[in-house]
């Protein structure tokens, strides 16, 4: 390919130009980003100022209240002892009392008044203000059901400071006495037109901040850290929303959010104010949304301006480089393209001497290097051709073998099919034996099992099987994996189905000793040498639903019953299913215990505990098996199959399979 003319001129437009269009574009960014980090300062600045001239209206606010409680609270204690002590020294009619009347003969003006009679439940039975009957005070917050409860257990007048109504966003006062029996709490409510205007004026100060500050959108004033509610507004706040503004109750922070809505771009700033005045809201949150489409607009507008100047001055600038590397470039280009000519196979082209210069030496060096590559050029053509021909004899004995190689590949892949199929086929086989989704369904509504053989057939299996009242389900681990696995699963499962059905069999112990007995009985061989060393692990469970009693018993393998944060552990007998090599068996235990409902019962072969992971390529254990049980028994039986799985997954992400695994989960 040949070289254009303007190389020179590219190798200098990318060794000068591009750094220097790098270094002033990154300049040009750090100074964009600057100017937005100090715009955003400066709102960021102007924000805490009104939240500090909020500050100083919510402390005169705090003054104010104070002196006015000091004038209002003894009368509120009279009234409330008078309340206790003659009109429901006995509470036996407190529901049915008219409050009105009481509210009436106690000269207390029923604009400003409120009496309310509240249960240990937290629950209003009786009051004069009729929307708030059957009030939960418990539904309000952690606070809130802390205040009346330890009113309840102190027993003794309580006052309490104004604070926010969240319904009418009016200051109220509240004081609490309970009743002699400590049944009832008697509650006084009461209004003041000075604690009204000081809200009118907290709230006209918010709706002045966008007159002093055009930018400013709105600025609101939230209360109750529980269930926050705004001070000027009875809009509902979005669940989102609510959920930040609590955040900002919980860390007691000032953060910055930025949004665009309809085409603008605007601030939000959440400055969280500490308060001490009232024991339920003892905080506040301002939220101050400010509109920064006109200056971001205005940000974007410099910058396009500074781009097209850099745009025209680097024009500028390559145009000059390209007029004065032109004169450099023509007496190169002569000699590029002698090059090409010679590259392209003609060795007896020479470049051009002309001149006395530094490119005449280099077309001089040139030429000499050409004539003696034509040389070794001749030399080496002569070479090649010798050695093609021996290439060619190679190559015809290569192709016999490797049609030969190519024979024997065909005939090891057409025996890989024919094992694979069947294999595929004893799968369908073995999947046939095992209970449907809907017969385990009907037996254990809520249920999982999660079945991940090894290979493509297990050496675990599951069974399932109702007999009168009793509902038996079990958890089988066969010797091995694969297909001598699969094989010793078809007889166990074989043996068991003989158990119950034909022996009519109903104990798990019973069970297990005839299924002992017989696959025992089927890999006996004349010759003890001979006999088949295969067997299996298992643990059989009996669920009474009309008594709710389970029976158990187990080879090797235990079950888990989970209740209550307590793992109960049904443990196998040490003993085999089969001929195993461990010790002949002894014989099994029959374990009875009671269930209750919502209990989980686990059954499981070794897979889970045994498989490699982690980080240190350790196996799982049964330690960590229980723990996640722990975990996840609470759950939904689909979730906790999904929880497990996960487990698993994370466990072994960079580690293989090594067994079949499989686990059960059943709800009671």
């Amino acid at each position: 390919m040949k070289k254009q003319q303007t190389t020179i001129f590219k190798q200098l437009i990318y060794n000068i130009i591009i750094p220097v269009v790098l270094a002033l574009v990154v300049l040009g960014v750090i100074n964009f980003r600057n100017t937005r980090t100090i715009l955003k300062e400066s709102n960021k600045s102007r924000n805490f100022l009104i939240s500090d001239e909020l500050t100083q209206i919510l402390r005169f606010q705090d003054i104010t209240l104070s002196v006015l409680e000091e004038n209002i609270t003894p009368k509120l204690e009279a009234v409330s002892r008078k309340l206790t002590t003659e009109y429901f020294k006995s509470t036996r009619d407190i529901k049915k009392a008219n409050l009105s009347k009481i509210r009436e003969e106690l000269n207390l003006d029923s604009h400003f008044y409120d009496l309310y009679v509240i249960d240990t439940n937290g629950i209003v039975v009786n009051t004069t203000f009729k929307p708030d009957m059957g009030l939960n005070f418990f539904s309000f917050g952690e606070e809130h059901k802390a205040l009346i409860k330890k009113i309840f257990a102190d027993g003794v007048f309580r006052s309490e400071k104004f604070t926010i109504e969240a319904t009418t966003r009016r200051l109220k006062k509240y004081t609490y006495e309970p009743t002699l029996d400590g049944n009832y709490i008697i509650e006084l409510g009461v209004r003041s037109n000075t604690a009204d205007d000081i809200i009118n004026i907290i709230k006209t100060t918010l709706d002045n901040f966008n007159l002093k500050e055009k930018s400013i959108v709105s600025a609101e004033l939230f209360m109750n850290a529980d269930d926050p509610f705004s001070l000027t507004k009875t809009d509902q706040i979005d669940v989102v929303e609510k959920n930040y503004i609590k955040e900002r109750f919980i860390n007691k922070d000032t953060a910055l959010i930025e949004k665009k809505v309809n085409k603008k771009f605007l601030s939000y700033q959440y400055i969280y104010m500490e308060s001490f005045n009232s024991e339920l809201y003892k905080g506040s949150v301002i939220r101050i949304v400010s509109d920064r489409t006109k200056e971001i607009h205005d940000e974007y507008y410099r910058l396009i301006s500074f781009v097209l100047v850099f745009i025209v001055v680097m024009l500028v600038i390559s145009f000059l480089i390209f007029k004065n590397t032109k004169m450099i470039t023509s007496p190169i280009k002569k000699l590029v393209n002698n090059v090409n000519r010679i590259a392209d196979g003609n060795l007896n082209e020479r470049a051009e001497v002309i001149g006395n210069n530094e490119i005449t030496t280099l077309s001089v060096k040139f030429n000499v290097m050409i004539e003696q590559l034509e040389d070794l050029y001749n030399d080496l053509d002569k070479k090649v051709k010798e050695r093609t021909a021996e290439v060619v004899a190679q190559k015809e004995e290569i192709e016999s073998q490797k049609d030969e190689l190519e024979e024997q590949r065909d005939q090891l892949a057409e025996q890989q099919k024919h094992i694979l199929d069947s294999i595929l086929y004893a799968k369908r086989l073995q999947y046939a034996i095992l209970p449907t989704d809907e017969f385990v369904s009907e037996l254990f509504p809520e249920h999982f099992i999660l079945f991940h053989p090894k290979d493509i057939v297990s050496g675990d299996i599951y069974w399932f099987y109702q007999s009168g009242n009793k509902r038996m389900f079990s958890a089988i681990d066969c010797t091995g994996h694969g297909v001598p696995g699969a094989l010793v699963s078809m007889v166990g499962h074989n043996w068991l189905d003989y158990a119950v059905k034909d022996l009519k069999l109903e104990r798990p112990v019973d069970i297990l000793d005839a299924l002992n007995k017989g696959v025992t009985t089927t890999f006996k061989e004349k010759d003890e040498d001979g006999a088949v060393k295969d067997g299996m692990d298992l643990a059989l469970c009996s669920v009474d639903y009309t008594q709710m009693k389970l029976e158990f018993a187990g080879a090797y393998n235990p079950a888990l019953i989970l209740r209550n944060e307590e793992v109960i552990q049904l443990k196998g007998d040490k003993c085999p299913i089969g001929a195993f090599s461990r010790r002949a068996a002894t014989g099994f235990t029959n374990q009875e215990i009671d269930v209750q409902k919502g209990d989980m019962v686990y059954v499981f072969s070794d897979g889970f505990a045994d498989q490699f992971g982690g980080e240190d390529g350790k196996k799982f254990m049964m330690a960590n098996f229980k723990k996640m049980l722990l975990q996840v028994y609470q759950l939904p039986a689909d979730k906790q199959k999904e929880e497990i799985e996960k487990t698993l997954n994370e466990w072994m992400t960079h580690e293989s399979q090594v067994d079949d695994i499989l686990v059960i989960g059943i709800r009671i």
